[in-house]
């Protein structure tokens, strides 16, 4: 990995500027599932390397990330961002951050340019970006760490193409026991009634899931986003 000091190993991470380098224990008040997630990584991820000898005895962790739940402006994504940096940093593991709705779009986006691509149309340009988000897709299925940024913010349509994304991801990583840290507006109830109940019953089985309170940071700036 790069250097924890260069900023290519930041724009990798996909981090917002503004979250580069910041840990769990630089925050006023650091969420303690989250300190917990940290401490308990080695049971929550093993890499492809590790042979069966050395898994944990309880396995029932392995995969298993956080959900942090609540109104918008509560440091979610904040939060989120330095356990990412917290966690890559102390495991030396490579960890991502994508906001779902850009996944979503672009995905839609690169049907379109493949489709030019195969056609022989779209030229140099069209197969760069084709194969960019090949290459942002696989990292999403294959990252140790993922935050998945607020979900349930993404357009929807009828044919429930986002939804179908969303578990097929998460179901495709909390397999292969690599933890997912996701950030959501939506609670219990709206959580079914946005995606279905399958999802809903999932999400308790492959998340630790908090709700975060306290006040509106982004109407008082100075205390975080």
């Amino acid at each position: 990995m790069r250097t924890a000091d260069s900023s290519y190993y930041w724009r990798q991470m996909n981090l917002p500027g503004r979250n580069w380098g910041v840990k769990l224990g630089d925050l006023d008040d650091p969420c303690q599932e989250l300190i917990n997630f940290h401490l308990d990584w080695p049971n929550r991820y093993i890499s492809q390397q590790t042979p069966l000898s050395q898994f944990p005895d309880d396995r029932s962790r392995l995969g298993r990330g956080v959900m942090l739940s609540g109104d918008p402006g509560r440091g979610k994504t904040t939060q989120a961002c330095a356990a990412l940096v917290s966690i890559c940093r102390r495991y030396r593991v490579e960890g991502l951050f994508v906001r779902f709705s850009d996944y979503v779009q672009t995905k839609i986006s690169s049907f379109a340019l493949q489709s030019k691509v195969d056609k022989g149309l779209g030229g140099e340009a069209a197969l760069f970006e084709v194969e960019r988000f090949a290459d942002l897709e696989g990292r999403l299925y294959s990252v140790p760490l993922l935050v998945l940024d607020d979900v349930g913010k993404e357009h929807r349509t009828a044919s429930g193409y986002a939804a179908q994304q969303f578990t097929t991801l998460l179901r495709h990583r909390h397999d292969a026991m690599l933890p997912t840290i996701v950030t959501t507006n939506l609670r219990g109830g709206e959580w079914a009634a946005v995606y279905d109940e399958s999802a809903a019953s999932f999400a308790m089985e492959a998340f630790d899931i908090v709700y975060i309170e306290g006040p509106d940071h982004r109407a008082h700036p100075s205390k975080g986003a």
